[in-house]
This record gives C-alpha cells, structure tokens and sequence, in this order.
C-alpha cells in the first residue's frame, strides 16, 4: 500500500504536479519581491518627506537664532553700549558668513555701524559692510 501511494505522489509530480508546484514557488517569490519593493518604496517616501522636514525645520531654527541675535544686540547696543567685548561678539556671531556666523544684514547693520563710529571703534575684520 505504501508503495501504492508513493508511485501515486511521484507519477502527480511527473505529470502536470511538477509544473504547477514549481510555479506555486515561482508566484510566490515573485509576491514577496513585490512586497519588498513596495516597502522599499514606502520607505523611501518617509525618507524625503523627512529629509524635506529637516530642511524646513532647519531653515526655520536658524532665522530664530537671527533674530534672536539681533534683538540681543539691539538691547546692548541701546542699554549698554560701553559694553564693547559683548557686543563685538554678538555683532561677529550676527554679520559673519556661514558656517561660523549667521550672515545677518538687515536693519543692522546701520545701527552697528553708527555705533562703532559712535564709540571711536574701527570696522572689525569680519565686518565687510
């Protein structure tokens, strides 16, 4: 009987059994690859869309620190302006160029200038306005 059965199991998969399992394996590799990739997709959206966020986010921190920089100044330079080491430090954090300082020039730089001609004080270095 046992012999039966295995003739039956080996004659299904010599016959079209053979076929259709190796496709049954074929679609099914082919589901999970579809799988991946969509994840892959997915995965790849939140990326930019998080990549999008940080630059926004980013964007918006360092106009922040601008003009928080800037109101500091102001209140020095209007409220202590014999405060000369502060205020040059602010001022250098404020006007110079990336990566070290924050290319601020708005109103400013007016106010700056006429306080460091005010005070007798020359244009520093990383003042180019």
């Amino acid at each position: 009987m046992e012999t039966t059965i295995i003739i039956a199991v080996i004659s299904a998969f010599t016959s079209g059994g053979a076929f259709a399992f190796v496709q049954f394996l074929i679609s099914r590799g082919d589901k999970k690859k579809d799988k991946k990739d969509g994840i892959a997709a997915a995965i790849n959206s939140v990326k930019s869309s998080l990549e999008a966020l940080k630059a926004d986010i980013d964007k918006r921190f360092k106009k922040a620190e601008k003009d928080a920089l800037r109101t500091q100044l102001l209140v020095m330079i209007s409220q202590y302006p014999h405060e000369k080491k502060e205020i040059l430090t602010l001022g250098e954090r404020y006007f110079s160029k990336p990566p070290d300082g924050l290319d601020g020039n708005w109103y400013m730089t007016d106010i700056f200038k006429n306080w460091l001609k005010e005070k007798g004080h020359s244009n520093p270095d990383w003042f180019k306005q």
